[in-house]
């Protein structure tokens, strides 16, 4: 700049280098460039007007990201809040302290995700969270004000829809009412521990290439590229390749055909009603530690009479409170129907629990024959299931009374890292089952408890 006059003004846009703005496009549109790049090949001339899109859309594509990245936000906020209480040193230790957690949830590989694992990373991902829970309660503890239980609704992850966020020493638990009803997120502060944790098992632009390859080559294949490689940390493993139709969030509620199996669990396949899934709540009642939420709708798949469905309502109702030695939320559900259903059903109450590294023998199931670990896939018996991580220093209690068994599966996604396509253990779903009598009865309740407990 000293020895040069400029030339004119130049307005930089927001970029990065090629293969970023590509993996940050919709599964679809990024196959699409995928295609046009391979037919006009010997055109760089034409290919250097091709570009993907900007990295804010990894908050779009990904909703673990965005969540994670609007929880930084919030953090970032709560900090630069907090009074200007100075020491003879400067700010107070205990500042100084939540400032560096909040620093390191910045770091950006688990914001997004290309051949580098990013968002798909549990040990990535939980490190950030984890900073920004420690953060996020020292900057309450020097807040007035801020160490009692208390509720803010809000539009938390900027999806349009409004949320309920509960706030204690103990926890902060995101409740969606748009989604189900579900409990996207669940802080245990104590430990500074997120338990949900999970993410969408969702169709990849490279997993088209992991089919091909796995039909074409026994074992492995390479690429030139690390971009374009097509590696396997382990045969068969497009078998993992099911795609979740909702969020991985807690205590959503199951609907379906009383002969679904575990298996059918495991793989996707219970065909739950999705208005009773994922419908849209209102909220009836709020306070610091509980929550009242209906839903009302036609159930035509469950009529005896299609030209007569009949209608249900549904009540849950949570209620959050500290325990002894940690905390407890619990989720009473109440089903009205104008008249009883024509055929049977299964109900369940979801839960979804990442205590991370899944074969390790710290953390595990505890379960009549002994231990099982993560990775463990089957029918529990009820009502009580307890989970255990030595390494977080944790316990989790599921209570649900009246119960016939839980189903448990592992969430395994398959992505690409710089060492080839892995699958890669994202937590457990675990499904509370009911057997109701709604052929010859028009109500029915069951409760779920989660409890969490410090080793």
């Amino acid at each position: 700049m000293a020895s040069h006059h400029p030339l004119g003004r130049a307005d930089l846009p927001s970029a990065s280098y090629a293969e970023m703005m590509e993996w940050v496009l919709p599964t679809n549109t990024r196959r699409r460039v995928y295609a046009l790049h391979k037919e006009f090949a010997s055109r760089p001339d034409l290919l250097a007007f091709v570009h993907g899109s900007s990295w804010r859309g990894f908050f779009r594509k990904y909703a673990e990201s965005n969540l994670l990245q609007k929880k930084m936000i919030r953090v970032s906020a709560a900090v630069a809040s907090v009074p200007p209480r100075r020491s003879r040193y400067g700010h107070s230790v205990v500042f100084r302290e939540a400032r560096d957690h909040m620093l390191r949830g910045q770091g950006n590989d688990a914001y997004w995700h290309g051949v580098f694992g990013g968002i798909y990373a549990p040990h990535l991902r939980t490190e950030l969270w984890r900073n920004l829970v420690r953060a996020e309660s020292l900057a309450d503890q020097l807040i007035p004000g801020n160490m009692v239980p208390r509720v803010e609704f809000m539009d938390y992850d900027a999806d349009g829809a409004s949320e309920l966020l509960f706030t204690a020493p103990e926890y902060q638990a995101l409740l969606k009412p748009s989604d189900g009803a579900t409990i996207a997120v669940f802080d245990f502060r104590a430990r500074s521990a997120t338990l949900i944790n999970s993410i969408s098992r969702r169709p990849e632009a490279y997993h088209s290439r992991l089919k091909e390859a796995s039909s074409s080559t026994p074992s492995t294949a390479s690429a030139v590229s690390i971009h374009d490689q097509v590696l396997v940390k382990e045969p068969n493993l497009e078998r993992f390749l099911h795609y979740d139709r909702f969020p991985r969030h807690s205590f959503r509620l199951i609907l379906c055909d009383p002969s679904r199996t575990p298996g059918d669990y495991e793989t996707l396949q219970l065909k739950e009603l999705a208005g009773v899934a994922a419908g849209s709540f209102q909220i009836k009642s709020s306070s610091a530690t509980h929550a009242g939420l209906v839903l009302k709708l036609p159930v035509p798949e469950l009529a005896s009479d299609p030209a007569r469905p009949p209608h249900l309502a549904i009540t849950k109702h949570f209620l959050l409170a500290p325990s002894a030695n940690g905390c407890e939320v619990s989720c009473d559900v109440a089903f009205s129907l104008s008249w009883p259903l024509g055929r049977p059903v299964l109900f369940g109450i979801e839960s979804v629990i990442n205590l991370l590294a899944p074969t390790e023998p710290d953390r595990f199931f505890e379960a009549p024959g002994g231990p099982q670990n993560l990775r463990f896939f089957g029918a529990l018996p009820g009502p009580t299931l307890r989970m255990q991580d030595g390494w977080q220093r944790l316990r989790v209690m599921l209570d649900a009374p009246g119960a016939d068994a839980f189903w448990v599966a592992p969430i395994e996604t398959v992505s690409e890292s710089e060492g080839g396509f892995e699958r890669v253990y994202q937590g457990s779903q675990i499904l509370a089952l009911w057997r109701p009598e709604l052929t010859t009865q028009t109500s029915f309740s069951a409760r779920l408890l989660w409890r969490i407990e410090s080793l």
